[in-house]
């Protein structure tokens, strides 16, 4: 029992396009990471990764993407699969305030507020989803 529900009714045509498009921002999000941290390093705030930190990254980018996977097995499934959807908005979150408490001490490139606002944003509907399809 996640959020304290126990079932979910089946995702509206509305929340199926949304879970839809979350996944495609993920999997254009991974593949951007993986991008950017080869060819502008810069934009990441980072210098000249070595083999060992594109490993991390690399590792940040399928996670990112198995997200993606989640909300759109979501999008199909919602009445089942709607744990996928809240482990979304609790990583969504995490992300946020990671984001801006590192943000704080001065270690952010501004893409990553961008993302930061873009994640929060993503948990509060996602929230906003699953308590409006909630059953019981």
């Amino acid at each position: 029992m996640v959020f304290g529900y126990t079932r979910m009714s089946p995702a509206t045509a509305g929340s199926r396009s949304f879970l839809y498009f979350a996944a495609a921002f993920n999997f254009g999000g991974a593949a951007l990471l993986a991008t950017l941290a080869r060819m502008a390093p810069g934009m990441l705030g980072m210098g000249a990764p070595t083999p060992g930190a594109l490993l991390f990254v690399d590792l940040a980018s399928v996670l990112i993407a198995v997200f993606g996977i989640g909300y759109a097995m979501g999008g199909r499934d919602l009445a089942r699969l709607w744990p996928c959807v809240a482990l979304g908005a609790l990583s969504k979150a995490g992300v946020a305030v990671l984001v801006v408490a590192c943000a704080l001490g001065g270690e952010v490139a501004p893409l990553f507020l961008a993302v930061a606002v873009a994640d929060a944003t993503f948990a509060v509907l996602f929230i906003r989803l699953l308590r409006s399809h909630a059953a019981g």
